[in-house]
């Protein structure tokens, strides 16, 4: 046995073992069939590929993939859900854009540093075009790329919003801090998808045409009234750059617009509950869902929630995350005990 083949064989032994025992030695022939001539060492893209592949089987037996468990599924709806609201918030930004542009032209002129000015206002700009571009590699078929994709871009958001977190003075933490909100649980969710279920793709597919139209909807509709256009045309009547010389008047409109807005975020949750709430998989992927859903509602809401003393943001963060999954799903199992009672009562009475 050659040393490469003794490492690729290291390698596959990170697959569960009856995978091994059916596909194991093909994989083994296809890779050294691909190796280079005197090549000792399974080249670093091959080593990453593999784990990731058996952290993905890994996950989905774990899972219940292949016991008619409805999580695969529900992941599966989450993590389109989750992309799908990325993009919105990437086009979000794209619809600030000008107004960003009237801030930084207005702060040149008092001797602003267009360098720092970009930086700030449009620091996260990278980060919306690789979920694009991670989304539209899922669409066209090519998951494990962007798995991949998404994998460091997430391990990326997370140690910046470490860093942002943990040196709040260095120029720019905010900047870093700000993809430490709502962005992250849905960047978790659909790196998961990608990794541990059949994909955004084949979410899709579940959701059918009708809800995938519908929550596209939502997630406009959402963005629409998150933004700063929607915002100074209702406030003043234009899209210029809102006008500060009422504060007192400015105030009251953003108290309103606040409380409007979570009106609507509340809404839009309960009608996708509503909609996705008929199988266990549906509800399965509400309770996912709700995991990014209550850190939303808790931003967009009229009350600020900021962590207490002592606790960091992103512990704060996970903390609302997983509270909101645990209390849906708990009402979702004290929704399901009738419909299991009446399903265990049927043999019985047969």
């Amino acid at each position: 046995m050659s040393a490469l083949e003794l490492r690729y064989r290291r390698l596959l032994a990170c697959y569960p073992a009856a995978h091994r025992a059916e596909h194991g030695e093909e994989m083994l022939d296809v890779l050294l069939s691909a190796a280079r001539p005197e090549q000792t060492r399974p080249g670093l893209a091959d080593a990453a590929d593999l784990l990731l592949g058996a952290v993905r089987i890994r996950l989905r037996r774990a899972a219940g993939d292949a016991t008619g468990s409805p999580w695969p599924g529900a992941l599966a709806v989450a993590g389109f859900v989750s992309m799908l609201m990325l993009l919105a918030e990437g086009a979000r930004f794209v619809l600030n854009a000008p107004q960003m542009g009237m801030v930084i032209a207005e702060r040149l002129e008092e001797d602003g540093h267009l360098r720092s000015m970009l930086a700030a206002y449009f620091g996260t700009a990278p980060y919306w075009l690789a979920w694009a571009v991670i989304a539209l590699l899922a669409w066209r078929g090519a998951r494990r790329h962007a798995a991949t994709a998404a994998c460091a871009v997430t391990v990326a958001q997370v140690l910046l919003a470490i860093w942002g977190a943990g040196f709040s003075e260095a120029p720019y933490a905010f900047v870093a801090s700000s993809v430490a909100g709502v962005p992250l649980p849905l960047a978790l969710l659909a790196t998961a998808s990608l990794v541990a279920s059949p994909g955004p793709r084949h979410g899709a597919r579940l959701l059918g045409r009708a809800r995938v139209a519908g929550i596209a909807v939502m997630a406009g509709v959402l963005v629409a009234v998150s933004s700063q256009p929607l915002f100074s045309l209702l406030f003043q009547g234009d899209l210029g750059q809102v006008n500060l010389d009422d504060i007192d008047r400015l105030y009251a409109f953003s108290q309103k617009w606040s409380h409007a807005r979570f009106a609507v975020a509340l809404a839009i949750a309960v009608v996708a509950c509503a909609a996705l709430s008929k199988s266990r998989q549906g509800r399965r992927a509400c309770a996912l869902l709700a995991f990014a859903g209550l850190p939303l509602l808790a931003r967009v809401g009229p009350f600020e929630m900021d962590p207490p003393d002592g606790i960091p943001v992103l512990t704060y963060l996970l903390a609302e995350g997983l509270a909101g999954f645990a209390v849906t799903m708990l009402c979702i199992r004290l929704a399901e005990l009738p419909l299991r009672s009446s399903a265990s009562g049927r043999p019985g009475q047969a």
